[in-house]
């Protein structure tokens, strides 16, 4: 009876701790909607920035500092929260080696961030001007506290000591040009429940604003709007994803679920090399994820084979030495792979007991085939590929052709880059780029 009774306050606990969450979680949205509900939005604004993400905020950040008098609208309850889940919640904000070639299309990302060394500085002066502290893991920045929060919160306070408008909880639905300006129509996504304020995912009143100059940032995903404006568009797909694989045995891959291991990937097509990219990879049923999927993801193709180093600080007579001079030893990869892989690849290779067991081993650790079926897990992509077709957008100033005092920037232009900060920093320099530009129209 005990033991029955100890049960039920288990159940109960756990029920009271999930309402408990679901209170909380619904107080922090009436609060978020409450502070944007207190926003005075003028009826008028020198520039008008559709989207307070990343790219977003530092056009808005480079436009006030310009002299402009900048709104930004945000359909989230809070602007910059799309920042919090960069780089697994660690915001890997830059790279050092910010080479064009590490883009979709190089030839826009030199004209828009210019050399490498350049493109850094501007970047690294902006964070420095925020009062943002930085640290460096094999060429990727990181702000110094490890938390992606500690980047957004530098761009809110230089928003708010500037004098920027941020009006979160507002949903653009369209954008006209009439008479020399642009208008804006927004719905408030905000109504009043039985308690406070509570989100309306249909739109609550519909208001407008005009603007001299509209700055379109809003992200990957939003072809709609930027059709609607009339914008050439690229189809949208996920990128900087995982990868959907066969291994070279049916059941490898569920045997090797989460385990992790630094790695060369190299990306073969028709028996040419596509891509090469070391990182670590993440085993998964289904494939492999981790680092280097996400940048395979970008260039591979159903049919791809995608080979693994799984030892590239040793070569393949050293993977020979070991397991021969160790003869029957499960153990004889210790210090150069997780055991769980070095047990699987030595049952793959024939166990133990195989004769010549060395010669297969060593290359199923240094090329370990995987024959590319697709992409997974689409949902959670880091980046959105499509878009605003660069091929209309004026690299000087980020406008767009035959749109009078349109510009664009970040995520919402069909440009994305490799994994490790190279998609935050084109969100930084392109928004600075564009910020600048609608303030001195």
């Amino acid at each position: 009876m005990a033991s029955g009774r100890s049960g039920k306050r288990g159940k109960g606990g756990a029920g009271r701790g999930g309402a408990g969450k679901g209170q909380a979680r619904a107080r922090e949205r009436e609060r978020l909607l409450t502070d944007a509900a207190r926003v005075e939005l003028p009826r008028h604004a020198d520039v008008c920035v559709i989207g307070g993400g990343a790219a977003g905020l530092v056009a808005a950040i480079a436009a006030r500092e310009a002299g402009a008098r900048v709104v930004v609208l945000e359909r989230d309850l809070a602007c910059g929260r799309s920042i919090l889940a960069t780089g697994n919640g660690r915001c890997n904000f830059c790279n050092v080696a910010l080479e064009p070639e590490r883009y979709n299309h190089p030839d826009l990302a030199s004209a828009v961030m210019g050399e490498p060394a350049e493109a850094l500085e501007d970047v690294l002066g902006f964070f420095r001007d925020c009062g943002l502290a930085w640290a460096e893991e094999d060429g990727r920045l990181y702000p110094r506290s490890r938390q992606a929060v500690s980047v957004r919160n530098v761009l809110l306070a230089r928003c708010w000591r500037d004098g920027v408008t941020l009006a979160p909880a507002r949903e653009v639905l369209g954008a006209a040009h009439r008479h020399g300006r642009w208008y804006v129509r927004f719905s408030e996504r905000w109504g009043a429940g039985a308690v406070g304020l509570t989100p309306i995912e249909g739109g609550g009143a519909t208001r407008a604003l005009s603007c001299g100059s509209l700055v379109l940032a809003s992200g990957g995903g939003t072809s709609a709007l930027a059709g609607s404006l009339g914008l050439p568009l690229v189809a949208e797909s996920p990128a900087l994803c995982a990868v959907a694989a066969k291994g070279p045995t049916p059941h490898l891959l569920e045997a090797l679920d989460g385990r992790r291991a630094h790695c060369v990937a190299t990306l073969t097509r028709a028996g040419r090399v596509i891509l090469r990219e070391g990182g670590e990879v993440l085993f998964r049923p289904y494939g492999i994820s981790g680092i280097v999927s996400f940048d395979v993801s970008r260039v591979c193709r159903p049919g791809d084979m995608v080979e693994l180093d799984l030892a590239p600080e040793v070569d393949a007579w050293e993977v020979d030495h070991l397991v021969a001079s160790r003869p029957g030893d499960t153990a004889a990869l210790d210090g150069i792979l997780d055991p769980v892989i070095a047990a699987e690849l030595i049952g793959l290779a024939g166990g133990i007991g195989m004769g010549g067991l060395a010669w297969r081993v060593a290359p199923l650790v240094k090329s370990l085939p995987f024959r590319v079926t697709g992409l997974a897990e689409t949902e959670r992509a880091q980046v959105t590929r499509g878009g605003v077709d660069v091929t209309a957008v004026d690299a000087a100033t980020l406008s767009l052709a035959d749109r009078p005092r349109l510009h664009a920037c970040g995520e919402v232009l069909d440009m994305d880059g490799a994994c490790g900060g190279f998609n935050l920093a084109w969100a930084w320099t392109s928004g600075l780029r564009a910020g600048e530009a609608a303030a001195r129209e």
